[in-house]
């Protein structure tokens, strides 16, 4: 039977290979990670530092007068519209009352069709000089915000009212969590895989160690060696005497 032998050069060259690798692998993978996290950060930081840029807010602040003026034109538009139908109900309320006759009944259910037929026109108006208001924050509330005419102005005018360095810092924390996972990360593989490497090293390190000692150890064998001599001289002198003394008795 052949003696698998584990104690050889060949062996130990290639577990400190094989080491070497998984030292590696972690390093590498460990680094990606806290890499492509920290990537993210940045570029989520990026988002929020063009979203607060001064470019942005003047293009938004551009739009967003663009917006107005076609809001004032819509209003303008939906005034004449209706200005035919509200002279028409003016001139049916003036009408002399003649008592509660048929011709009464007629012109009150005229005016109240009329009025129908122009509420819808009268209610965006309405909200129109609402959303158009500086003095209050009407476009934060439902009836603004989600109206046709004025959906887009709101929408504009909350992304302007936004611009404050507050909501900017706030914004920007959502960065922070990947710096600090992606710095631990990057930092425990350096550590984790610097172990590793360092195990893989261990014969030089011990022989580094060695040759460092040697020196020292060598000369203070030098040194001690006449010290040691003498004293073992002494020692067989004193043998050697006590030896003597016995032979004379």
């Amino acid at each position: 039977m052949e003696n698998k032998k584990y104690l050889t050069e060949e062996n130990y060259e290639r577990g400190k290979k094989k080491i070497k690798t998984i030292a590696l692998i972690i390093l590498v993978v460990g680094l990606l990670i806290g890499g492509s996290l920290i990537a993210t950060g940045l570029m989520k930081q990026g988002k929020v530092n063009s979203q607060y840029s001064e470019e942005n807010k003047a293009t938004i602040s551009q739009q967003l007068e663009t917006e107005k003026q076609n809001l004032i034109s819509k209003k303008a538009e939906l005034e004449a519209k209706i200005e035919p139908v509200e002279n028409q109900i003016k001139q049916l309320e003036r009408e002399p009352f003649t008592g509660f006759d048929a011709a009464y009944y007629e012109r009150e259910d005229k005016i109240e069709e009329l009025e129908k037929s122009i509420a819808t026109d009268k209610n965006s108006i309405s909200v129109i000089n609402d959303a158009l208001d500086e003095s209050f924050a009407h476009c934060k509330f439902d009836k603004t915000k989600n109206n046709t005419y004025t959906s887009k102005y709101c929408s504009l005018k909350l992304q302007l009212d936004d611009f404050t360095d507050f909501n900017k810092e706030f914004d920007s924390f959502d960065s922070i969590p990947f710096y600090m996972f992606g710095a631990f990360v990057i930092i425990a593989t350096c550590m984790i895989a610097g172990s590793i490497y360092m195990f893989s090293k261990r014969r030089e390190i011990t022989a580094f160690t060695a040759q460092q000692v040697m020196p020292v150890a060598k000369e203070g064998i030098d040194e001690m060696a006449p010290t040691i001599g003498n004293a073992v001289g002494e020692i067989a002198k004193g043998i050697k005497k006590g030896l003597n003394d016995d032979d004379k008795e």
